[in-house]
């Protein structure tokens, strides 16, 4: 198993187009995907320079992550997401 985590910050100006996002095309973005795990969202308690908001989503094998992050539909999703976001970083991990 792997953990696609990526962190960001939403734009400014732009909090009430994320939250529609989020609750429209960009709601249960990864959890369609055969192999998904679990998803896990958090936003940061502290505030502070590094990105607020953290994904992490657990996937079965890195080749389920190269098959969801090539399907038309998810990079649809994703190119409105990076609209609305700044700041992106990610990362693959596992477990030790």
């Amino acid at each position: 198993m792997i953990t696609f985590e990526y962190r960001f910050d939403i734009l400014p100006g732009k909090a009430a187009e994320y939250d529609k996002y989020v609750k429209g095309p960009g709601k249960n973005v990864w959890e369609k995907f055969k192999g998904v795990k679990a998803v896990r969202k958090y936003k940061s308690m502290l505030g502070g320079s590094s990105p607020q908001r953290v994904v992490q989503v657990d996937l079965d094998s890195l080749a389920t992550l190269e098959k969801i992050l090539s399907d038309p539909g998810f990079k649809k999703a994703k190119e409105k997401f990076h609209g609305l976001v700044t700041h992106v970083s990610d990362s693959l991990l596992v477990s030790i």
